[in-house]
C-alpha cells in the first residue's frame, strides 16, 4: 500500500509540474514573440540583416602595392586666422590582384602620379589645418581620396584601399 501511495503522490506531482510547465509557456511566450518583434524591426532600421550578413574574408596576400614618394606640400583651406596651412604626406595604393581590372590598374598607376597627385590636392585642400590633423575627419578625407581615385581610374573595388604616411600638418 506505501508503494501505491507514493507512486500516486509521484505522479500528482509530475502532473503539478507539468501543470506549471504550461503555465510558464503560456505566460512567456507573448512577451518573448514580442520581444522577437521589436528586435526584428529594430534591425531591419538599422538594416543589420543577421541571414544576409557578408563576411569580409579579404586575404592581405592578393594585395598589391604602389607607394607615391611623399607628395608636393598642399596648400589647405583657410580657416579665419590669417595664418597658412600646409600638408605634407606620403600615399599608398592598394590594389586587389583578384580584381577583374587590376592588370589594367597595375599598368596605369605608375604612369599617372601626376593625376593622383591632383586628386590628392583638389581632396585636402577642401579642409582646414584643424580637420587634417582631427584623426576622425582623416578617416573622412581617405575615404574620399579613395572614391576619387576609383572614379579617376574608373574602377569599383580594382582600388582596394588607401593608407597615408608621414602626414604633416602644418601651419604657418
Amino acid at each position: 500500500m506505501k508503494k501505491n501511495l507514493i507512486t500516486v503522490v509521484i505522479l500528482a506531482l509530475c502532473l503539478v509540474n507539468l501543470v506549471f510547465n504550461i503555465l510558464l509557456v503560456f505566460t512567456f511566450m507573448p512577451s518573448a514573440q514580442k520581444t522577437n518583434k521589436l528586435i526584428d524591426d529594430i534591425a531591419k532600421i538599422l538594416e543589420l540583416e543577421l541571414e544576409n550578413q557578408v563576411e569580409s574574408s579579404f586575404d592581405v596576400a592578393n594585395l598589391d602595392m604602389f607607394q607615391l614618394e611623399q607628395g608636393n606640400p598642399v596648400n589647405l583651406a583657410p580657416d579665419g586666422s590669417g595664418k597658412m596651412a600646409v600638408l605634407q604626406y606620403g600615399l599608398t595604393i592598394n590594389m586587389d590582384k583578384t580584381a577583374p581590372d587590376y592588370e589594367k590598374l597595375a599598368a596605369n598607376i605608375p604612369l599617372s602620379t601626376s593625376l593622383i597627385y591632383d586628386a590628392a590636392r583638389n581632396v585636402f585642400g577642401k579642409y582646414t589645418y584643424a580637420q587634417v590633423i582631427d584623426n576622425a575627419m582623416q578617416g573622412k578625407i581617405k575615404e574620399e581620396l579613395l572614391e576619387s581615385l576609383r572614379q579617376t581610374f574608373g574602377t569599383a573595388n580594382g582600388i582596394y584601399s588607401i593608407s597615408f604616411y608621414n602626414w604633416v600638418a602644418q601651419q604657418q
